[in-house]
């Protein structure tokens, strides 16, 4: 807001104004904050990693059997990227069963007709050979 604005004009322009930059000072502070969190569960998970792999080492260290579980690696992508991508993924498996099923459905379908065409085959031979 001018200076010009502040002393001239309307002095609700400058509640408008005030009210905006509010606002936006809060979205930032949310966005802020919903990073900070994040990356806090970033390092939260790579140290859990971090804390299990070394448990193994040491444990294979000085244990007589070892432990050839496989240790976590750091994540290839974002976690709401692989979430996103699990979803999909259960989406598409959905699909493809729903696929399966009326592809089923229709060859009974197909198959019931068939049936039925034969029964009606068997039923004409029947009357043709009453009737002679």
């Amino acid at each position: 807001m001018s200076a010009e604005e502040f002393w001239k004009d309307d002095p609700q322009l400058f509640v408008s104004y005030r009210t905006s930059f509010i606002n936006k000072k809060k979205r930032e502070m949310e966005e802020e904050d919903y990073k900070s969190w994040l990356r806090g569960l970033y390092i939260y998970g790579g140290n859990g990693r971090l804390l299990s792999s070394l448990k193994q080492f040491i444990h294979n260290m000085l244990s007589k059997h070892k432990d050839n579980t496989k240790i976590e690696e750091y994540p290839s992508k974002p976690y709401m990227e692989l979430e996103k991508e699990k979803n999909n993924n259960q989406k598409q498996k959905e699909l493809h069963k729903e696929n399966k099923y009326k592809e089923y459905e229709n060859s009974l379908v197909y198959y019931g007709t068939l049936k039925q065409q034969y029964l009606n085959k068997i039923k004409r031979k029947e009357s043709v050979s009453k009737i002679e």
